[in-house]
């Protein structure tokens, strides 16, 4: 299950997209609102926290849609969305 789901409530914003991709994150830190700080990192990291799904605009720069436990969730997620034409996922 998704520890938290990023997207307007209308799949418009996924006619924007190009592509998808999973990459797992560090806790770095806390911001002054009291809100974790994430920094990505490598996919083999024993410390990884959260594994984000991020699309990838058609104009450049990317999205978060949402942060998962592990990476079978975040896949399992990404194979919900609408689908991208003979793009493969891709993995930062």
């Amino acid at each position: 299950m998704a520890k938290k789901i990023y997207f307007e409530p209308t799949n418009e914003i996924f006619d924007k997209f190009d592509n998808y991709e999973i990459t797992p994150c560090l806790i770095v830190g806390m911001s002054e609102t009291g809100e974790i700080i994430y920094e990505v990192c490598d996919f083999d990291n024993p410390k990884v926290a959260i594994w984000c799904v991020y699309g990838h605009f058609r104009t450049g720069g990317v999205e978060s849609i949402s942060d998962h436990d592990n990476y079978d969730e975040a896949k399992g997620f990404i194979e919900t969305l609408p689908k991208m034409p003979l793009t493969p996922l891709l993995h930062f």
